[in-house]
Parts: structure tokens; sequence; C-alpha cells
């Protein structure tokens, strides 16, 4: 049966009567199957073979590879696993909410409604219809439920009621005109016909007042505003005898900008306009006057209403998963164990902020203290970064990454600096609600476009994979 050339064995490969692969009258060194074992050169291969449903085996020692154990964790040789530093670390994550992009990985993310309906985050606290701008800055109608969310991302600033009536219908007798007059013959912010009102002044120093009952505290007034004809002073008051240039701030052009201000211990304010030069014609929409919700914050909202014959409590989007929605309550139960997470938004709140807001342990924060750290905390585990890193410009992207883990180790690191490893982190295992962004009360709103949101359980990133996130 042998092959012969030459005179000598043929120097090829042949299969023999026991199936056994020959080459060059040896057995092939090389893989075949023998009963399920895979040899080679008739050893055990140097491969790897599983040879129980628990044991994965390599050269019959214990695989040096990853494995999955009961937890949930992964472990390589004994030792929790480091993923390759060229994974991308966003592959990772089981939920990925992007708010710009109008997508969700790990679950649906639905806008318009508040149905409860097992989506990832739910909004207990939006009640009222708004206007909110998009990425390109044209002004959207939202409805009065659901995550305040345009392709600029998801919004949020905390309620207030606005005080004053008829904020685009200034020919209304509200308005007190003198040498100025009205007519509800302009587009609104979202673009409605006769929604917004002119002001022409037919004399110098013409005036458009309201008078709101109130007692005494700070207010904010603010209003949409484009110039329609001049190039005079346009002046803004909110107690009826102070008046305050804001030409600088009218700076849309053909669109609308907001100008505002702001005043303390105002009582019964009167809010309006001066045109100083005859002639000089207006557009306004959105007036609104309330009270500043977190004293420190003496900035405008972009959720805007336009108040008629009543006011406004002009509610706050609060993104929140809570345990007793609708199944499968993914988030929740990934905060009630050890995870890591990823944020990205632009934010006008300096300090005090809140990107995750748990109910006793669970806290993501920029730190009141440390003005610009950001803060993780499970409990009695906390990293914090160093100060200065937030962005609270309402422009520039602040991108925030962190993790704890089961044995305790918690790290975070933000917009290119990593804080502390901490070692003492506990899961709050009854964790019955988180708050994306704010909280219930809003008092720790981050006055913020939410871009993205990712979570997973039992995730570990290397400190350069966290950077890699939080450029």
């Amino acid at each position: 049966m042998a092959t012969i050339f030459n005179e000598q064995r043929v120097l090829g490969v042949r299969i023999v009567a026991d199936g056994t692969t020959m080459y060059n009258g040896l057995p092939v060194i090389g893989l075949y199957d023998a009963g399920a074992v895979l040899f080679g050169n008739n050893l055990r291969t140097l491969s790897v073979s599983v040879i129980s449903t628990a044991d994965a085996m390599y050269n019959d020692q214990p695989v040096r590879g990853a494995v999955v154990i009961s937890d949930g964790r992964k472990l390589y040789n004994g030792m929790l696993v480091l993923p390759a530093t060229g994974l991308d670390p966003f592959s990772m994550f089981t939920v990925d909410i992007d708010y710009v992009a109008g997508t969700a990985k790990g679950g649906t993310q639905p806008y318009g409604n508040n149905t409860n309906d097992g989506r990832l985050f739910r909004d207990p606290s939006n009640v009222v219809a708004c206007f909110l701008p998009d990425a390109a800055g044209v002004y959207q109608s939202l409805g009065a439920a659901g995550i305040r969310r345009t392709t600029k991302g998801a919004y949020n600033y905390p309620s207030a009621t606005v005080r004053n009536l008829w904020g685009g219908d200034l020919t209304n007798a509200a308005w007190v005109k003198t040498n100025m007059t009205a007519a509800k013959d302009q587009p609104g912010i979202d673009g409605a016909a006769n929604a917004a009102s002119s002001l022409l002044a037919t004399a110098a120093n013409a005036t458009a007042l309201q008078t709101i009952v109130l007692a005494s505290s700070t207010q904010l007034y603010q209003v949409c505003i484009k110039r329609l004809i001049g190039t005079g002073p346009i002046l803004m008051t909110i107690d009826g005898t102070n008046f305050t240039d804001i030409t600088a701030q009218i700076t849309g052009g053909a669109n609308y900008a907001i100008a505002f201000m702001t005043l303390a211990a105002v009582t019964n304010p009167v809010i309006g306009f001066k045109i100083a030069t005859s002639g000089d014609k207006i557009a306004v929409d959105c007036n609104m006057t309330f009270a500043p919700p977190v004293a420190t914050q003496l900035v405008p909202r972009e959720d805007l209403v336009r108040t008629a014959g009543a006011t406004i409590l002009n509610s706050q989007s609060r993104p929140s998963a809570d345990i007793a929605d609708a199944a499968p309550n993914t988030l929740i139960n990934i905060a009630r164990g050890p995870f890591a997470f990823y944020h990205e938004c632009t934010s006008l709140r300096p300090t005090g902020g809140f990107l995750i807001t748990g109910a006793t342990g669970i806290f993501i924060s920029v730190d009141a203290t440390q003005a610009g750290a950001v803060k993780f905390n499970a409990n009695a585990g906390q990293s914090i970064t160093v100060a200065g890193k937030w962005k609270s410009d309402g422009v520039g992207i602040n991108r925030v990454a962190g993790f704890f883990t089961a044995d305790g180790r918690i790290k975070v690191a933000c917009n290119g600096a990593l804080g502390n490893l901490d070692t003492d982190a506990t899961v709050e295992a009854a964790l019955d609600h988180f708050d994306q962004s704010t909280n219930g009360a809003g008092t720790n709103s981050l006055y913020s476009w939410t871009r993205r949101f990712c979570m997973g359980a039992n995730l570990e990133f290397s400190d350069a994979q966290l950077l890699a996130m939080a450029a």
C-alpha cells in the first residue's frame, strides 16, 4: 500500500487504515478530531479544547484566556479582565442613548409622551408644552409630556412659574403703551404666523410696560427679540424705573435672540421696553418673568412658553429610571450593582450640578467646594478629579466616564483628567430610582443639554480607556 518513488517511500500525505493522518511517515503535525479531543502529533493539541461544561484547557493547563464567572465578570488567568487597549470602550456598554441622533441601544427611548412601556428613561416632571431649539437653532414645538429633546440633545432647566401674561401679544391691555404702537403681526419664535408682536416708537423714549403683582423676590426677565427698523438703543426694565440697554444682546439679525436681565428684591415687577429713537421698530415674543430656581444661576432658559391670560408653570424635563416603572427596568437594575457610565453634555452651571442623582449613595456631580472638579460617589467610595475641568460656558462639551467594581474600586475621568482610585465603593442594592442631569426638586440641575449617556453593569476600564472616552 506504500507509495514508492525512485525506490524511496513517498514523502507525501497518505491516510493509514486507522484513520490517522500521516505526512512523511509520521502522524501529521496538525489538528484532527479524535473522539471530541483535539490532537496534533499524537499529543493533546496546543490549542483551546473544552473538556467539560465548566473548564477550558490549553496544553493540559487551565486556559489562559477570558472566561465568564457567575456574577457576570470576566477572568483572565485568575484575574479580572482588563479589556484590550485597542477595544472601543463604547462598544462595551449595554445601554447607549444618543440624544442628538435620537437613537438608543439596549432598550427603547421614545419622545413626545411619557407612556409607562418599559423605556429606558421616563420623564415624570414635564407637564407643559414648550418651544425648544434644535441643533440648527430652529425652535421646535414640543408636547406636554416626555423628555424635552431635539437634535441639540435633551434639555434641562428647573421648573419655574412665568408670572407675566400675554407673552406674545403686546396689543393686550395688560401692556400699557406710551408713544408706542403694538401690532400682533409677527411670526412667533416657532414660525407660527401672527403669534408675536411688533412695537413701533412714535416718539423718542417710547415704552410698553406690564405690572405684575408679586412679593419681593429676585426675578429674571427674558424675551425673544429682533430689530425690524432702525439702529437706536433698545432698553428693558424689570422695575419700571431703571432701564438697561440690551442693544448688544439683539444679535439674531432676521432671527430672534434671547435678551435678559435680573434684579434682586423687586416688589411688584414692572417689565417691558423702551425704544429710544422715534421710528425704530422691534418684534418680541415669549416674554417670560420668573424667579431663578437656583439663586446662583442667573441665566435665561431655552425652553420657552408663550403665556396668554394666565401664568404658566414651565416644568423641567427630568429623565428618570424608576424601579416602579414597567419592566424590564434596564437602567435602574444596572445602577443597583457595580456599573460603568459615560455622560456627555454642555452646561451653564459651574458647581453643584449632578450628572446622576441617586437616592442615598449613588451620585455623580460637579463638586460644590472644588470648582470644576467632578466626583463619583458609590456610598463611602469616592473618586474626584482636580478642580477646573468642568466646562460651564454652555458651549464646551463635557465628557465624563467612570466605573466602580464589586471589590470596591471606583474611578472617574472628566475632560482629560483622571480622578483618584478609591477602594471602598459599595452598591446601593435597594436603589429605587435615579435622575439624569437633575433631581425632582431641580436643585441639582446641570442647566444642560445632555448629548449622550451610556451605562453597563460590571464593567471596568483601564486609565487609557477612561481618557479615550473623557478626552
